[in-house]
């Protein structure tokens, strides 16, 4: 039995009260468009049965559009792959639905916006609403750093969680065991004091659990600081440029970051460059 056809026999036991298979940005809302993850396990696997799915689902529109209704809107990133499902190629063989034509790829996410089928920074909603109750990042990474290293994104959309609740009446720290000691106090005011710009990926934690991730040049860092680096031991530079790649799916919800945190012309090549997002 090759791939395609295992997929087709598991097909049914993933099916919804709909008949519908979610679609991969609402399964796996800790995915970023372009990780590894779409490659290779879980993501692989159940971007096969989406494929299957598509390719059963009646092609005229109505239902088409019908089926994604049912479901949360895609992010921008998604665009290209959405697109596909409301009017599918003759030869569906591109399924990372990235558009050649640059004008029509445009075009299209701003139909696919007025019809809300995708949206700015959606995927913390989506991500949100399958949270029961808060999940603590000590209980999967028995240190910050690694939660910042190997969880960025997930780690990301945390901080947003428990920076909600920590505005909210009643909130109560939670306990932190001895390894994540280091972020106890960010966590219990929102505010994550001074950081180590040489210690970056413990500098990004503190600053997640403070709900407030600052950019380099808040922080009076300087282009130079930057090495180019995914080692453990990357400056705060090269740990924001892991975030940044983690947390942004879309140009709307970027501009928003960088407006609000005044970036200096001299980093705008720098965020053009490491921050690719159509």
């Amino acid at each position: 039995m090759d791939w395609k056809e295992s997929c087709r026999a598991r097909l049914r036991e993933h099916l919804d009260v709909h008949g519908d298979i979610a679609p991969p940005w609402e399964r796996f809302p800790d995915y970023e468009r372009t990780t590894i993850g779409w490659r290779m396990g879980a993501g692989e696997d159940w971007l096969g049965l989406w494929s299957v799915f598509l390719e059963q689902l009646a092609p005229d529109r109505e239902t088409r559009i019908a089926y994604l209704r049912r479901h949360p809107p895609a992010p921008i990133s998604w665009a290209g792959a959405v697109y596909k499902v409301l009017y599918p190629p003759d030869q569906a063989d591109d399924e990372d639905g990235d558009e050649e034509d640059p004008t029509a790829a445009a075009s299209e996410r701003s139909a696919l916006l007025e019809q809300g089928l995708i949206a700015v920074d959606v995927s913390f909603s989506t991500w949100l609403s399958q949270q029961d109750g808060v999940r603590w990042p000590w209980e999967s990474y028995a240190t910050p750093e690694k939660a910042a290293r190997y969880n960025t994104r997930e780690f990301w959309f945390w901080s947003r969680q428990v920076a909600e609740l920590r505005r909210g009446e009643g909130w109560v720290p939670p306990a932190v065991p001895e390894g994540w000691r280091a972020c106890a106090p960010a966590l219990a005011s929102g505010d994550a004091g001074p950081v180590d710009p040489r210690d970056g990926l413990l500098s990004l934690a503190r600053l997640l659990c403070a709900g407030d991730v600052k950019a380099p040049w808040q922080l009076g860092l300087e282009l130079a600081d930057f090495a180019d680096s995914f080692d453990d031991d990357m400056g705060y530079v090269d740990a924001f440029r892991l975030w940044g790649r983690s947390a942004f799916d879309d140009a709307h919800q970027l501009t928003r970051y960088l407006e609000a945190t005044g970036v200096p012309p001299g980093w705008e090549a720098w965020i053009a460059e490491h921050f690719p997002i159509d």
